[in-house]
């Protein structure tokens, strides 16, 4: 894609290279679309843009790119550049699976569910280890979670398979029935993962599919933010909370001892509980405007 620099007439094509090597032109309506999705309105997508293009390098990365874009949107909105920032928060969450199945857990919690985590329950063959058994009403579904450091890794139909596997042996053991059996991954999954996931019932969630409780509505409607999408920390500042045990922004509120560990000096101790408030705000505003 053509891409105007300075506001000159000179134009030049821009290919920018994803996270597995493959370079792709860059798309203007696709940084679009991704802004406006985070909640920027049209005149700030475009005044995103117009900051983004001037600075595009022929085989720049993408998560330069993601960057440039995010810091153009905080000097406009801090909340609105936290949401857009959800999906790179999410592997931010890593390099362990750990703290994405607890992320996963308080979602399901804020859905009303009970959750349980790490349950070993018999299956008629075997034992299995259950990352969530989460109930709700009498209701009862199991998730697996799975955690992925590349952005670019997709799941292929060997996962569905092997949990389809999985979900037949537990009906017939032991261990009680299940109502669902969901998967929940930080990334995407193939067409023929979810074809198959489909036509045997199971509810796969990801990047790519419609059954997805990590989704920007939800996280904003119950104020569900991961710490890792916070500006005002360091990125070992959220190692440390994350492994304290705060997994959300609101964690740092409700905990105050949480933020106090760090022995920040007092001025970035007071805009790390205002960046938190603002994204807790912001969910409660989209819940009482639904």
């Amino acid at each position: 894609m053509s891409v105007r620099r300075g506001g000159g007439s000179r134009q030049r094509a821009v290919k920018v290279r994803k996270s597995d090597g493959h370079r792709e032109p860059y798309s203007r309506e696709k940084l679009r679309r991704s802004l406006r999705r985070a909640g920027a309105s049209q005149s700030m997508a475009e005044e995103v843009i117009t900051d983004v293009e001037p600075r595009l390098r022929d085989g720049m990365t993408t998560g330069k790119l993601y960057r440039m874009a995010r810091k153009a949107l905080r000097h406009r909105s801090r909340t609105t550049a936290i949401t857009y920032s959800l999906k790179r928060a999410l592997l931010d969450l890593g390099p362990s699976g750990f703290p994405f199945e607890q992320f996963c857990g308080r979602l399901f919690e804020a859905l009303g569910y009970r959750v349980a985590y790490n349950q070993f329950l018999d299956g008629r063959c075997v034992r299995h280890e259950i990352d969530i058994v989460a109930e709700r009403d009498g209701q009862r579904l199991f998730a697996e979670c799975k955690f992925h450091n590349r952005a670019s890794y997709r799941n292929d139909i060997k996962l569905p398979m092997y949990l389809r596997a999985r979900s037949l042996d537990l009906s017939a053991g032991g261990s009680g029935g299940h109502d669902a059996f969901w998967v929940l991954s930080n990334t995407t999954y193939s067409e023929d993962a979810l074809t198959y996931g489909t036509c045997e019932g199971l509810i796969l969630a990801g990047h790519n599919t419609d059954h997805y409780p990590l989704t920007r509505g939800l996280i904003n409607q119950h104020g569900l933010h991961p710490i890792t999408c916070l500006g005002t920390l360091k990125v070992a500042q959220k190692r440390g909370l994350i492994e304290a045990g705060a997994i959300l922004c609101r964690d740092l509120l409700d905990r105050p001892d949480f933020l106090e560990s760090l022995r920040l000096e007092a001025r970035q101790l007071e805009r790390v509980r205002e960046e938190c408030v603002e994204v807790l705000d912001r969910g409660r505003v989209r819940r009482e405007s639904a």
